[in-house]
């Protein structure tokens, strides 16, 4: 009886591990039909502070963002887009913004801001919001937006304003000024958008909302998704470090290429003490280039970025095979440092938005951040123990090879990275 149902544990593991490791490929293959042509290096920026009769909010944005509603399925469908035109150029097809509709057309267009965005007070009924001033510009020739000041500026041309080279929908932002009578930080807010949800980008945007005080102090949170985000009238050092700690973590969890070579350190090592001896020499190459980028020693051609995203796709490739074909002098501690020096730049392009777009760096921000990607190293490392002990129990013999099967789905998933991301590096 005992051998029946030890039968039926082993089946039912083997089917349960096999339809993971489909779904997991099927799921990212299929995700990329709806992907935006905006990425998190271009980060939505808000300003809160309070003005007389209310809080004005100063936002900016990639304007795709605001305009590809969730009927939107890819540029490549020629679809219709709302305050916008297609023009057939020797590079295809080109979405225009069309600067006269929206002229035209203000308060239509001012309404997408304010059905999309919602600011909630702790305690009173969600606060009704009004546009009052508009900005659209070039993404290329972003003019900084770090400070309240700074992004004042933005708003003293005039109520609408489209720059003449801001033609191309794909490659322009938009500065928003709001106001919402009668609010007052007397207490916490919630701002909340689900702009986006429905495309793959909104993963990867960076959210940065800086609360001012009448007193002339400025708090910054931050984030990456879907905007959601609880914030104060003013915040202590304390909660300012917990708050990139936890963005570190979240960043690390959310980033599958990342957590797929922390997967496979842990399956190419014989002991948790090698494990953890692998992973300090790959947060001691990380921490290294997460500070040259945070600290602009790296290149600034648009070409880079998308490079290392090739170039950390191939460590995962390497690393896969490694594992199976059990080559353990292939993960050395100075090939495993060598190859946390290429994630770290990649960490280092999430900071450099959370931080330097806000306004400077801190290096408690630093430190924190990078100390989330290392507790958020241990959570891995502490599920996979879990699971690898289960599998262990259930499949003593080892006849699944689930380390064989994990590297092969770690190797499919780094071929089709390497050629997604390629194709971009190209573009």
């Amino acid at each position: 009886m005992r051998a029946i149902t030890y039968k039926g544990i082993y089946l039912a593991y083997k089917f349960a591990v096999s339809t993971i490791l489909v779904a997991l490929f099927l799921f990212l293959m299929s995700a990329q039909n709806a992907y935006a042509h905006f990425t998190h290096f271009e980060p939505r920026i808000i300003h809160i502070s309070e003005k007389q009769g209310g809080l004005q909010i100063l936002l900016r944005m990639p304007l795709p963002l605001l305009l590809l509603d969730t009927s939107w399925r890819g540029f490549d469908s020629l679809q219709n887009v709302p305050f916008t035109y297609q023009k057939q150029t020797e590079e295809g097809t080109q979405y225009i913004v069309d600067t006269s509709a929206i002229e035209q057309q203000f308060p239509v267009f001012s309404q997408l801001v304010t059905d999309n965005y919602t600011l909630k007070h702790a305690n009173r009924p969600q606060d009704s919001m009004k546009v009052t001033h508009v900005h659209i510009f070039n993404s290329d020739r972003r003019k900084p937006f770090s400070s309240l000041q700074l992004a004042e500026q933005s708003f003293t041309r005039g109520d609408i304003v489209v720059d003449a080279d801001a033609s191309n929908l794909f490659e322009s932002s938009i500065d928003v000024r709001l106001f919402v009578p009668f609010a007052v930080f007397d207490d916490s807010y919630t701002i909340d958008s689900d702009l986006g949800i429905h495309l793959n980008a909104i993963e990867k945007l960076a959210n940065i909302v800086q609360v001012h005080s009448q007193e002339g102090t400025s708090s910054t949170y931050s984030s990456i998704g879907p905007l959601h985000l609880q914030f104060e009238p003013e915040r202590g050092p304390l909660e300012a470090f917990t708050h990139q700690l936890g963005n570190g973590v979240f960043h690390i969890l959310i980033g599958l290429d990342h957590v797929l070579f922390v997967l496979l350190i842990a399956l190419a090592s014989t002991s948790w003490l090698q494990t953890l001896k692998r992973a300090t020499a790959f947060t001691i190459g990380h921490s290294i280039t997460l500070a040259m980028g945070l600290y602009g020693l790296i290149p600034v051609g648009t070409w880079f970025i998308p490079a290392i995203e090739i170039l950390i796709a191939l460590t995962i490739l390497y690393a896969a095979i490694a594992v199976i074909l059990k080559r353990q002098e292939i993960f050395g501690y100075l090939t495993i440092s060598f190859v946390g020096l290429i994630h770290g730049f990649g960490f280092s392009f999430v900071l450099n938005e959370l931080v330097g777009e806000a306004g400077g760096l801190n290096i408690l921000d630093l430190f924190a951040f990078n100390l989330g990607i290392e507790f958020g190293q241990l959570v891995i490392y502490g599920i996979f123990a879990v699971l690898l002990l289960f599998n262990r129990w259930v499949d003593p013999l080892q006849r699944l090879q689930l380390p064989k099967w994990l590297s092969l789905t770690a190797i499919l998933l780094s071929i089709f990275w390497v050629s997604e991301r390629s194709f971009l590096l190209l573009a």
